[in-house]
């Protein structure tokens, strides 16, 4: 039997796909049948058996003096089926996602998304980190707390950490409603600020390009997609890049100082 054109599962190969078929709707087998059922070698069958068990998704038990393989109890299954594809659901509140060899996670949670401008704080001074900032994620943004947002400000001025970010003309209305205070701390950052029209940034979403990984957030939904892909992060900085040709960019300390000014 060949396995290159079977369907993936959970993030499994088309090996551990085969083996997972094979045993639903069993009560058990061995792997000796397994093998035979699924073309697949039995060495192979025995390390791919222990695999899926270490991720709770079959089990072994002892039957008549010898061990069978079955799939893991229907509920604990659906957590595992929900936990890939639970975030269009968005129903769980922890991880939802987790496919190391693919390298996406999936969170739900606002302490998701504090830990995700945290992770970018991480890198080395004076290293950059890119971003786009959607204009419906600048809304939902607000619902964030002022003192969480005065903190990451602060923190980011203090590593001196670069920011180069797309954000559309509408963003500019969300510093002209902060309070004073908080203007404050985004003045004299690093930043590197491209404008973009309206219609070409209208969506929910902020994109945070980092050195190795690319992370999603969604505010409105509190949702986070980390991605740990490198093929996958230079596409994203690649999109990044070709967006830059139809912005301009903006002195966003000048406008800042220029804004204080005015509240004062």
């Amino acid at each position: 039997m060949k396995h290159k054109n079977t369907p993936s599962f959970l993030g499994l190969t088309g090996e551990e796909t085969s083996i997972i078929q094979a045993l639903n709707g069993e009560k058990s087998l061995t792997p000796t049948i397994i093998s035979r059922q699924t073309g697949v070698k039995r060495t192979t069958v025995n390390f791919l058996l222990n695999k899926l068990a270490e991720r709770g998704i079959i089990k072994k038990i002892k039957t008549g003096g010898h061990f069978e393989w079955l799939l893991a109890d229907e509920n604990h299954l659906a957590e595992k089926i929900n936990s890939l594809y639970g975030f269009f659901n968005l129903t769980l509140s922890s991880a939802l996602i987790n496919l190391p060899d693919i390298g996406v996670e999936v969170f739900k949670s606002q302490a998701a998304i504090i830990n995700s401008y945290k992770q970018s704080l991480r890198i080395n001074k004076d290293s950059r980190v890119y971003a786009i900032q959607g204009n419906k994620s600048v809304e939902a943004q607000k619902n964030f707390s002022y003192a969480y947002l005065n903190d990451i400000q602060n923190q980011f001025k203090q590593k001196k950490i670069i920011i180069e970010g797309i954000v559309g003309e509408k963003s500019l209305e969300y510093f002209d409603n902060l309070p004073l205070y908080l203007l404050k701390t985004y003045e004299n950052r690093l930043t590197v600020v491209y404008l973009i029209k309206n219609e070409l940034i209208d969506f929910d979403l902020d994109i945070l390009i980092l050195n190795k990984d690319v992370i999603l957030i969604n505010y409105e939904k509190k949702l986070v997609v980390k991605i740990k892909n490198d093929s996958i992060r230079l596409a994203i900085k690649a999109l990044y890049d070709t967006m830059k040709f139809s912005a301009r960019k903006i002195d966003l300390n000048e406008y800042l100082k220029n804004l204080i000014k005015q509240k004062i």
